[in-house]
C-alpha cells in the first residue's frame, strides 16, 4: 500500500528522511488530491573520490584441505582418536610448520606424516583415516580372482589349498601361458588366501556359499522403509494364521475346530488387498486364489457378505514377499505368475518374522479383535470344544464376519505407524501414483484356481462317463451340450476349493465352459464340507446297517425255522400216504370202497361266480404310438 501511494504521489512521508517500520505513522492523500511531485533531479553528476588504496598483507591465507568433508562420528574411538591426531598434524604442516616439529609434537614418524600431508592434497580428509584410503594393488591377475571366486561359491566349500590346487587354476594357467608366450605359474597360498578374505567381505557371495535362501536384509527403521516405497501394491506381504473356531455343516455335521487364514497386504498403506479361509492346511492353490482375489473387484463380494463400507483395494502386486518354503515356487505357479501376469515372488529368510513386520502385525488383531470375540471361538476356555460346539458356525456364516471385520473394522482403523485410516491411506497414494490393474481377460484368472488330478490313471486327464456324464471326487457332474461334444477327448479340470458344484472344463489349454453337480445345487457347498457330509453319511449308513444285521438274522431264522417245520408237515403226510396205501393189504374190498366214497364227500371244491364284463366306456384306454427301434 505504501509503496502503491508513493508511486501515484499521495503519500505525505519522506521516506528519504525517515526508515520505514511498523510504528512509524503514514499519511495518506485522497484519490482525488494533486500529485505530490517529488524534488527534482541535480543538473550535473559530480565526481566519485578514488577510494583509499589499503595496503595488502604479504601473508598468504590459511590453507583448506582440498576434498570432501569426513564424519568421524562413525569411527570406534581408538580410531577416532588416532584420526583426529593425523588431521591436526596434517593442518599444522599445511598451515606453514615444519614436518619435523610437527612429527616430534604429535609423536608421529616423519616419513609417516610426509606420506599423510601428501595423501591428503591428493584425496581429502579420507586420507587421515587409518587404512581409510589405503588400498594396495594386487599382482594377482583379473583371471586367476575370477577363477577363484568362482570357485569359492561352489556348494562343495573348497578350502584354500583345495582352490590352489585345482584343475581349473591349472588350465588358467596353461591359458595364460599360451597367450602370453612366457610360463605363468600358479598363485601362491598367500595369494589365495588374501583373495578369499576379501571375498568373505561381499554378502552376497557368502550367502550363496551358505546356501542360504535369500539375502539378508540390512537393518532399517519400518517408517522410513514404508516411505521408501514409491506406489502402493509394489510391494506386498502374505502369511498365515490359524485361528480356533469350530465350523459345522448347515445340518450340524462337524467339519473343522481349527481355521486357517492367509491375507495378503500392501506394505505401503498397511491396506488388504485379499484374504481367504481354508478349513484345512494352506496349500498352494489357497495361495493362488488369494492372488486371484487379490487382482479382482471387490463390489460384489461386499454386496454378498453386508458389508457397509466399501473395499477398494485391489489391483496386481508387483512383488510378492513369502515364506512357507514353495507355496510360489512350483513349476506351475511360475508359469501362471511370474510368466502370465509378471509379478515377482520373493522369499523371506528363514527364522526372521521382522522382515515381514506388516503381515505378522495383523495377526494379533485377528486373535484380540476377531477370533476371541466369536461364539464358536474355544480360546482360553476350560471346556473348549463343548463351548465351541454349542456356537458352531458354518463356513459361509464365518466368511461373512471375517470379510465385514476387514472392511468395517481393520480397514477403517487408524495405522499407529502411517498416522492414517488405511482406506484412506490406499486412495491417497492410489490417486498420487496410480497402481498397477489387471487388464487381461476374467477367464485367464481361473487358471490360478486348484487344477485336479486324476487318480485312477495319472498320466491321462479326464474323460466323460456314462453318455454326458463326467464323475469327479465321487459325484456325477452333467453339461449336455458341453459334455456331449467332448465324448471320447481328454479334458483338464479346475475347480475353487469353496465351491466344488462348478467345474471349469479346459480342452487342450482353451476354457470351454462348466459342468455342475445336481446334487449340490442346494447352496454353496465347499470341498472340507462335502468332505464332512459325506463321512456322516457314511457313517449313518454303517449304524443302520449294523442296525439291521439282527433283522435279517431273525429273518433268516424264522426261515430257517419254517423250512423245518414244513419238512415236518411233509415227513407226516408222506407216512400218511404210505398208511394210506397199506389200506389195501389190511382191508378187505367191501371196506376199501366204503372209505373211498366218504373221502370224495369229505371234499368239497370252491367255485368262483361267473364274471361280469364293465361297459366299454368305463375305463377309457389312450392307445400310444408305437415306435420300431432301430436295430444295434
Amino acid at each position: 500500500m505504501v509503496a502503491d501511494a508513493a508511486a501515484a504521489g499521495h503519500l505525505l512521508l519522506d521516506l528519504e528522511q525517515y526508515t520505514l517500520s511498523r510504528t512509524l505513522p503514514l499519511a495518506l492523500l485522497p484519490p482525488d488530491a494533486p500529485v505530490l511531485v517529488p524534488s527534482p533531479l541535480p543538473d550535473m553528476l559530480l565526481l566519485e573520490p578514488e577510494p583509499t588504496k589499503v595496503p595488502t598483507s604479504s601473508r598468504p591465507p590459511s590453507p583448506i584441505i582440498a576434498g570432501p568433508t569426513f564424519d568421524a562420528s562413525t569411527l570406534p574411538e581408538p580410531v577416532l582418536q588416532q584420526f583426529h591426531r593425523n588431521l591436526r598434524a596434517v593442518e599444522l604442516v599445511l598451515a606453514g610448520a615444519t614436518q619435523s616439529s610437527v612429527a616430534e609434537k604429535e609423536g608421529i614418524p616423519r616419513s609417516t606424516l610426509s606420506r599423510l600431508v601428501s595423501r591428503t592434497r591428493e584425496r581429502g580428509q579420507i586420507a587421515c583415516v587409518p587404512h581409510g584410503s589405503y588400498r594396495r594393488a594386487t599382482s594377482l591377475h583379473p583371471a586367476f580372482q575370477e577363477c577363484i571366486r568362482r570357485l569359492f561359491g561352489l556348494p562343495t566349500r573348497l578350502t584354500m589349498t583345495a582352490i590352489r590346487e585345482h584343475t581349473e587354476m591349472q588350465q588358467v594357467a596353461a591359458r595364460l601361458s599360451k597367450e602370453t608366450g612366457t610360463p605363468v605359474s600358479l598363485p601362491s597360498y598367500k595369494q589365495v588366501r588374501t583373495a578369499v578374505q576379501h571375498l568373505k567381505l561381499d554378502p552376497d557371495l557368502m550367502a550363496m556359499r551358505e546356501g542360504a535362501k535369500s539375502v539378508a536384509r540390512p537393518r532399517e527403521s519400518a517408517e522410513s522403509f514404508v516411505l521408501s516405497i514409491p506406489a502402493p501394491a509394489l510391494l506386498t506381504q502374505v502369511d498365515e494364521h490359524t485361528m480356533d473356531l469350530y465350523i459345522v455343516t448347515p445340518d450340524g455335521s462337524t467339519v473343522a475346530s481349527r481355521v486357517h487364514a492367509a491375507v495378503l497386504i500392501c506394505v505401503k498403506t498397511a491396506a488388504i488387498l485379499g484374504a481367504v479361509l481354508a478349513l484345512g492346511p494352506l496349500k498352494e492353490e489357497d495361495y493362488m486364489r488369494l492372488v486371484k482375489v487379490s487382482m479382482e473387484r471387490k463390489d460384489h463380494l461386499v454386496g454378498i457378505n453386508g458389508c457397509e463400507h466399501s473395499w477398494p483395494c485391489f489391483g496386481k502386486p508387483a512383488i510378492i514377499f513369502h515364506d512357507r518354503g514353495k507355496i510360489f515356487t512350483s513349476e506351475r505357479a511360475r508359469q501362471v505368475l511370474v510368466d502370465r501376469l509378471g509379478i515377482i515372488t520373493e522369499q523371506a529368510p528363514p527364522y526372521a518374522p521382522s522382515a515381514k513386520g506388516t503381515v505378522e502385525s495383523l495377526f494379533r488383531w485377528m486373535t484380540e479383535r476377531f477370533e476371541k470375540r466369536l461364539p464358536n471361538s474355544s480360546y482360553g476356555i476350560h471346556d473348549a470344544e463343548t463351548a465351541a460346539q454349542a456356537g458352531g458356525m458354518t463356513l459361509e456364516e464365518l466368511e461373512r464376519c471375517f470379510y465385514q471385520a476387514i472392511v468395517d473394522d481393520y480397514q477403517r482403523d487408524v495405522d499407529t505407524l502411517r498416522q492414517q485410516r488405511r482406506y484412506l491411506l490406499w486412495e491417497q497414494a492410489v490417486a498420487a501414483s496410480g497402481v498397477p490393474q489387471y487388464l487381461g481377460s476374467p477367464d485367464d484368472l481361473k487358471l490360478l484356481l486348484m487344477k485336479a488330478q486324476n487318480r485312477k490313471t495319472p498320466h491321462h486327464g479326464y474323460r466323460v462317463q456314462n453318455g454326458n456324464r463326467l464323475s469327479f471326487q465321487g459325484r456325477w457332474y452333467v453339461c449336455p451340450g458341453l459334455l456331449s461334444r467332448l465324448r471320447g477327448r481328454e479334458f483338464d479340470l479346475y475347480y475353487d476349493r469353496r465351491d466344488i458344484s462348478v467345474l471349469y472344463i479346459f480342452v487342450e489349454g482353451s476354457y470351454v465352459g462348466e459342468a455342475y453337480c445336481p446334487q449340490l445345487m442346494g447352496g454353496r457347498v465347499s470341498e472340507w464340507e462335502a468332505k464332512a457330509m459325506r463321512q456322516h453319511h457314511e457313517e449313518q449308513a454303517k449304524i443302520a446297517h449294523e442296525q439291521g444285521l439282527p433283522v435279517r438274522a431273525r429273518i433268516q431264522d424264522e426261515a430257517k425255522a419254517s423250512r423245518c417245520r414244513r419238512s415236518t408237515e411233509i415227513r407226516a403226510s408222506e407216512q400218511a400216504r404210505q398208511w394210506d396205501r397199506q389200506r389195501g393189504d389190511i382191508h378187505p374190498a367191501l371196506v376199501s370202497e366204503r372209505l373211498a366214497s366218504v373221502q370224495a364227500q369229505i371234499t368239497q371244491v370252491v367255485t368262483l361266480a361267473d364274471p361280469v364284463p364293465d361297459a366299454e366306456d368305463a375305463h377309457p384306454v389312450p392307445l400310444l404310438p408305437v415306435r420300431m427301434m432301430r436295430e444295434e
